[in-house]
């Protein structure tokens, strides 16, 4: 169970939970890199005031047994539409890093993107993806470099 004080049972439920949690396991250095974002930080800045705007009007004492969040993602059908972007250097925070990663989204049966930047390789990553379910959606996010030479597979 994850815990968000020390000999409290309690989960985390929001993101700012998780960063609590995340301050009591990460070392500061991993804090900080999964807190910022690249160059200017413009698009992370920018993503956060956009979900500043997000307003959740929460309804209470409904029945949710018959909810269904799935939904379409160019054409492949995801029970959730939460899904995980690209991001590298998992295993700075886990040590099965995005074997971890993929693991949890292909059970959730939603998205994974792996990252060009990936601590893991593009067929690891599928393997556990496909041995936790084997109708997963997964893509790669590429990045072109200027040499083209290391874009190539083998």
């Amino acid at each position: 169970m994850v815990r968000i004080v020390p000999g409290s049972d309690a989960t985390p439920l929001n993101v700012l939970e998780f960063e609590e949690y995340a301050r009591e396991y990460l070392p500061k250095a991993t804090l900080d890199y999964f807190a910022s974002g690249s160059d200017s930080m413009e698009t992370l800045k920018e993503n956060r005031e956009a979900f500043k705007r997000l307003v959740l009007h929460p309804r209470v004492l409904r029945d949710v047994s018959k909810m269904d969040t799935s939904t379409t993602l160019l054409g492949h059908r995801i029970r959730s539409p939460v899904c995980v972007a690209p991001s590298s250097t998992h295993r700075m925070a886990h040590p099965d890093g995005e074997i971890a990663s993929t693991s949890a989204t292909a059970k959730a049966d939603t998205c994974f993107v792996l990252s060009t930047m990936s601590t893991t390789t593009l067929e690891d990553v599928a393997e556990a993806s496909s041995a936790a379910n084997p109708n997963a959606l997964r893509w790669f996010q590429l990045y072109v470099f200027k040499d083209r030479r290391e874009c190539l597979v083998s």
